[in-house]
């Protein structure tokens, strides 16, 4: 398993190398916020708010291109719910809160792919109503942790 991490971290760190002189089109499946912490610290301050707040939990916690970016899986507890009463074949969704702390060009970024996705997956009348209670709550716990905007 390490050896594949390991494998997996070195084609993304060659594929950002690649891709940083030709800057990719940005899906609208993709929520991007400057942040003014590292992605060190910023997946710190994370895992303390999760540590400390029970809506909230911590999933998948790594590092990336040899520690030059930090990847999270997290999950809106009340989400959880939702995607159950949705089939229970769409617990491989979860968690919903798929996101990337990275730096590029000395700018620390957050990346997460839209909780919108699992509906585009796998739609459902209660994943939508799941998807619409945690997009606000993924903008609050932004904002209240890493004042982003």
């Amino acid at each position: 398993m390490s050896t594949i991490l390991k494998t997996l971290s070195a084609a993304a760190l060659a594929v950002l190398t690649l891709t940083s002189a030709a800057k990719a089109e940005v899906s609208e499946h993709f929520i991007i916020h400057e942040v003014t912490q590292t992605p060190q610290e910023a997946a710190t301050l994370i895992r303390d708010f999760i540590a400390m707040n029970d809506d909230w939990s911590l999933n998948g916690d790594f590092e990336m291109m040899g520690g030059a970016a930090v990847g999270m899986k997290i999950c809106f507890n009340a989400m959880r719910g939702f995607v159950g009463a949705a089939g229970l074949h769409n617990l491989a969704l979860m968690p919903c809160g798929n996101i990337a702390f990275y730096e590029e060009g000395g700018q620390s970024y957050l990346s997460m792919l839209d909780v919108g996705y699992i509906t585009l997956l796998s739609p459902h009348p209660s994943l939508e109503e799941g998807v619409a209670l945690a997009r606000p709550a993924y903008v609050e716990m932004f904002t209240e942790v890493l004042g982003v905007k």
